[in-house]
């Protein structure tokens, strides 16, 4: 088997206790079980990172250990695994990223290439129905719609594709999901199976709080216990805080007051109880550092934060804007370096700890004494993975202590990350992590103009790094809670195009068709011809400077597929295009009009000396090209090899119009060189392309060549579409 991928940990319990009906669940489905995706769905703290940790740790250990024990029941050493993919999105917030590792993973790459999030998940679907697979993807709610109508649906189409196809049949192995929010799109699918994780039952509790040191008989604990709910991360807390604070006296329990929180469930509110005690106990400066810590949207490593603490902007935060009058961080006493112990859960050879260096001095030693109260945790991966450990809190810590934090924390934040001396240009989204942190740092710190410098200095991610989604998210945050739909936070905020454009390149028409302002209507037509809305193109025949050219050739290619020939091919006739764009739409138009003669080859071809052309064009031209000649210069070339080469570069560049297209270009030669069952499969990865993405004409043109071909059994569907779309078929050559 591949060796485990671990590239997030999270917070993990001091100690594991219960659960033994929802590990028993997970080994059911990882033996082959009807469940192939099973989520834990419950509040925060309830403890669902923690079940899937501990469940994976002891999978991990049946790599190396015979009939190790999972929960209550024993893995057959028999068992192979295949894979062993661990996520977590509280500290890998990227979709993005986690599609391209998992893809990395499962074809032995080193690191993730610059491939779409379609290609990773058209590409992984058959690996794992194919081999068995333990997957956990932690922390959902963080990738998942808040609120609205769409509560619950991922942010990211292509992440939600993924679990929908993994749900749909069963497979060898599971994918493991926590989450806050209700699932859906999961909840309809056969082989989803998902678990509400309720509390502590009473025994498990006992134990956890006897474990970290509170003293009482086991009536009295499980009394006191009670009155908190059984909340696991209230337990774990009140534990903590007794026996650090109180002697251990479970009876001084009694003594905290309740907490009121109008937003937060009965079992937030009980960790909020705990908090607001360790509020009134910790001096004013470490408490400051905690919430220093938690403002990160990234963790940070333990190095950064330190430095972070003893830094200018730091200084300048807590003595001049919120007038601390303790000693300033960076004059507090350092010491050489000691040695200590990092945290490791997961680790492959069933050891929990490794030594390490760690800085000594008193900033070091508030950071331990948090570690030790379990309000901060060092976390780190297993050995070699791409990322270093880093400082992290559990969420409900980070809301706990919010409200430590006064005006000016992000300013101070990114004037840190601004001005570190090793800062350089990312090259890839694994190196975007801290350029993105300075964004958000700017985001939450109201400074638009300067977060939208740092969005410009990521130079355009949706093309360097084929990361329309990623580049989407970021622009969302200019909007009220990332809603598109109303006035943006920012007054010259003017980056809309871009978001269009970012939609289209994820194939989400509609959404992009509603973003483009009214200066820019004139872009739309890709959005329009794609889902099949031809009327604009009517009734507008004219467009505002400078889309004329552009618009005149989005207007022949609509005519053309209106079946007005005589308009369409006047249109054509007349245009005289410049950009690829251009090109593109004019070139579909004489396509199906059966017209390529009147065009020039060199023309199409034609670049400016010099001139720095987006991998888009190149591809776009070679795509036409190939066309061209195989319709002008039948049976004379091999175009095997070059359509072969295009699709895949399409696909992994994500462009489901351009996928589409290719394909139906290579299927057309096949079907010329009498390979039928090779066009057969082209075409129905075509039509099902089109489908997805609501491309209605394109796929109607899959289903034409399919009937061509043999495969009657979809003419009344054919035209059932055709009447819909106001389409009257396809006629190119």
């Amino acid at each position: 088997m591949r060796p485990p991928c671990i590239h997030h940990t999270t917070s993990q319990p001091a100690h594991f206790v219960g659960r033994r009906a929802e590990l028993r669940i997970l080994d059911d489905a990882l033996q082959g079980g009807a469940a192939s995706v099973v989520a834990l769905v419950g509040p925060g703290g309830q403890g669902k990172t923690a079940i899937v940790q501990h469940w994976l740790e002891k999978v991990i250990g049946t790599l190396h250990v015979p009939s190790q024990a999972v929960g209550t029941r024993s893995v057959p050493a028999t068992l192979q695994l295949d894979g062993v993919f661990f996520w977590s999105f509280y500290r890998g917030k990227d979709s993005d990223l986690c599609l391209r590792h998992l893809w990395a993973y499962a074809n032995e790459q080193s690191e993730p290439p610059d491939v779409s999030a379609s290609y990773c998940v058209d590409h992984l679907v058959p690996i794992l129905r194919r081999e068995r697979w333990a997957i956990v993807l932690d922390g959902a709610e963080v990738v998942q719609h808040e609120v609205g109508p769409w509560r619950g649906r991922f942010l990211h189409p292509e992440l939600g594709r993924l679990l929908e196809e993994m749900a749909s049949e069963p497979l060898p192995g599971v994918l493991a999901l926590t989450t806050r929010f209700v699932l859906p799109d999961l909840g309809q699918r056969k082989h989803a199976r998902l678990v509400t994780l309720g509390t502590l039952d009473l025994a498990s509790a006992v134990e956890l709080a006897a474990s970290l040191g509170v003293q009482g008989s086991a009536e009295d604990l499980g009394r006191r216990l009670q009155s908190f709910g059984l909340h696991a991360k209230a337990v774990e807390l009140l534990a903590t805080y007794l026996a650090r604070f109180a002697g251990g006296d479970v009876e001084q329990a009694a003594l905290l007051p309740i907490a009121e929180l109008s937003d937060a469930s009965a079992e937030e509110a009980q960790v909020a109880r705990v908090l607001a005690a360790f509020a009134r106990a910790l001096p004013q400066e470490t408490q400051d550092i905690l919430a220093l810590a938690t403002a990160f949207r990234q963790p940070p490593t333990e190095e950064r934060f330190l430095q972070y603490l003893a830094s200018a902007p730091v200084r300048d935060l807590l003595h001049g804007k919120w007038a601390r009058n303790y000693v300033p961080f960076v004059e507090r006493p350092t010491g050489d370096n000691v040695v200590g112990t990092l945290r490791m859960p997961l680790s492959a050879d069933g050891t929990r700890s490794v030594p390490a260096t760690l800085p000594a001095g008193w900033l070091a030693a508030q950071v331990q004494e948090l570690v030790d109260l379990r309000l901060l945790e060092r976390v780190k991966t297993l050995p070699g993975a791409a990322d270093a450990g880093v400082l992290d809190a559990h969420p409900l810590v980070r809301r706990g202590f919010e409200g430590v934090l006064g005006q000016g924390h992000a300013a101070a934040r990114a004037g840190f990350l601004r001005g570190r001396p090793d800062r350089r240009p990312p090259t890839s989204l694994e190196e975007a992590r801290e350029e993105v942190e300075l964004f958000h740092a700017y985001c939450d710190a109201g400074l638009w103009n300067e977060a939208d410098s740092a969005y410009l200095a990521l130079d355009n991610p949706k093309h360097r790094f084929l990361a329309p989604a990623f580049e989407r998210d970021l622009l969302f945050r200019f909007f009220p809670k990332g809603d598109w739909r109303q006035p943006p936070l920012w007054a010259g905020f003017g980056r809309t195009r871009s978001l269009a454009i970012c939609l289209e390149l994820m194939g989400q028409f509609e959404d992009a068709l509603a973003v483009y302002r009214s200066s820019d209507a004139a872009l739309r037509g890709d959005a329009l011809i794609a889902l099949g809305r031809m009327q604009p193109f009517v009734e507008s025949p004219q467009a505002p400077h400078p889309w004329q050219m552009l618009w005149h050739c989005y207007r022949a290619h609509a005519y053309s597929l209106l079946g007005k020939t005589s308009e369409a091919l006047a249109l054509a006739q007349t245009a005289l295009p410049m950009d690829i764009y251009e090109w593109v739409h004019l070139f579909e138009c004489l396509l199906r009009l059966g017209r390529l003669d009147l065009l020039d080859l060199q023309s199409l071809l034609y670049r400016r000396p010099f001139e720095e052309e987006q991998r888009w064009a190149d591809l776009a031209r070679r795509r036409m090209r190939a066309d061209y000649l195989r319709i002008t210069k039948p049976g004379g070339l091999d175009f095997s090899a070059e359509y072969q080469e295009l699709v895949e570069s399409y696909d992994c560049s994500g462009l489901p119009f351009e996928r589409t297209l290719t394909r139906l270009g290579m299927a057309r030669w096949l079907i010329a060189e009498t390979q039928p069952s090779e066009a057969g499969a082209i075409l129905r990865a075509g039509r099902d392309i089109a489908r997805r993405y609501g491309m209605g004409i394109l796929e109607v043109d899959c289903m034409e060549l399919l009937v061509e071909i043999g495969d009657g059994s979809m003419l009344i569907e054919i035209q059932e579409k055709r009447k819909n779309l106001n389409y009257f078929g396809s006629v190119r050559s």
